[in-house]
């Protein structure tokens, strides 16, 4: 008799997750470790542990001061990995240099830099390097989020590094608005090397156990952040639909990963790629859960494979009732390192209002609730039953070579140093 996926449940997994924070190699995403152990061993699995080593950081101090032509504080975030000032910070002049215009940027040499966005890709910022800048300030795109509390690659960091944080749009405007000229900015971390791992579960098929469906979520976040929907939501979305289907028998085997590392760069999906490179061959496909559990909002897929599976999916929520908007793309998340290696992958995450925090200090459990998993839970239950007891797998086991250079171009702009794509 097969069990119900409980929404209910799965809300209560997520509550569990989102009271701490969880960056990889931390006490706190020891704790989730421990905790997800625990759900899924009670639900009669045996767990797996496939330990690994993260270069981490610790942001000690984080300051940004008007010197000219007012004095005062603007609180800021540190960016990890973007290097350390003098304990007594730098002084330079703060010019606003929006989006990294030519025209703003020229006959700027060791100043602070002020932009209106993060710059789209890494070849943009090591362009800055000519300009030999003492700080980067970024400031929000929207007035309703605090400062982002991100990291950049660590692999970017040995080619770039100019001590960066985020502040508010707000205290951006301030500054612009008033001809803010001079500033210190303060900015001390640590960087070091931290054990963490990858959790894996697996029920066996039992016609065609060779091959395999791969289901994942991260269960790391980005530091001081409780990561109630980035991904507490997705990590119990995936515990939720492992024990609903734990007394069903399935063809193929299914493994379920809670990958830690992803916001250090997809460091968990990396490393397990690697380590079961001998087994790309036998991963039908991946499906990946980011981004989950808000209450408002909506459903959504992202296919980074054959537009079969987009057509496959839009005709199956039709045949469920579910509005699932698909689209066919790379998704930033821990499914690229598998499509990177020829293995279709499938994104399911809720776009929701809440989304507007991530990565930030109010990406907490607060609008979050048990509606928020029951649409998606029911379609990727049922996706995965389908694609894991059909007696052929319905999609060739490819990546569209339209789609291989999308993800080695997302490679390329974010500074990953990965192997290239190989096919299917």
């Amino acid at each position: 008799m097969s069990s119900e996926f409980l929404e209910e449940e799965a809300h209560s997994f997520l509550m569990g997750l989102a009271s701490y924070e969880r960056l990889a190699g931390t006490p706190g995403e020891k704790e989730a470790c421990k905790y997800i152990i625990s759900i899924m061993e009670k639900a009669g699995y045996a767990t797996l542990l496939e330990e690994f080593t993260v270069k981490t950081f610790r942001i000690l101090r984080n300051e940004l001061h008007v010197l000219e032509p007012w004095s005062g504080q603007i609180d800021c975030r540190g960016v990890g990995f973007s290097g350390s000032t003098p304990e007594e910070g730098v002084v330079a002049p703060l010019r606003y240099v929006e989006t990294g215009d030519p025209l703003l940027l020229s006959g700027t040499r060791g100043e602070i830099l002020l932009f209106s966005e993060s710059l789209p890709t890494v070849e943009k910022l090591f362009e800055l390097s000519k300009y030999e800048p003492s700080g980067i300030v970024i400031s929000e795109g929207t007035p309703f989020r605090k400062p982002s509390q991100v990291d950049r690659p660590f692999e970017v960091s040995r080619r770039f590094r100019v001590p960066t944080v985020f502040i508010s749009f707000e205290d951006a405007f301030r500054l612009v608005r008033n001809n803010a000229s001079k500033a210190r900015l303060v900015l001390t971390q640590d960087e070091f090397d931290a054990d963490t791992c990858n959790i894996v579960v697996e029920k066996k098929g039992v016609k065609y156990p060779e091959e395999m469906i791969v289901v994942g979520a991260h269960y790391d976040t980005v530091y001081g952040v409780k990561g109630g929907i980035d991904n507490a939501g997705g990590v119990a979305l995936l515990m939720e639909l492992a024990k609903s289907v734990r007394s069903l028998d399935l063809k193929r085997t299914v493994r379920f990963v809670f990958f830690s590392g992803e916001e250090l760069g997809l460091k968990g999906s990396f490393n397990y790629v690697e380590k079961h490179k001998d087994e790309v061959e036998k991963i039908m496909m991946m499906i990946n859960l980011d981004v989950n559990g808000g209450a408002i909002g909506g459903c959504n897929s992202v296919v980074t494979g054959p537009a079969e599976v987009k057509t496959y999916l839009e005709i199956m929520s039709k045949e469920l009732g579910v509005n699932l908007s698909v689209s066919q793309d790379v998704y930033s998340s821990d499914s690229v390192p598998f499509s990177n290696k020829g293995v279709p992958s499938v994104n399911f995450f809720r776009r929701s209002g809440a989304g507007v925090y991530g990565h930030t200090p109010d990406d907490d459990a607060r609008f979050t609730a048990p509606v928020g998993f029951k649409m998606i839970g029911m379609i990727v239950r049922e996706f995965l039953i389908r694609i894991s007891n059909a007696e052929s797998f319905p999609f060739k086991h490819e990546v569209p070579e339209d789609v291989k250079k999308k993800i080695q171009e997302y490679l390329k702009n974010r500074g990953f140093e990965v192997p290239g794509a190989t096919s299917g």
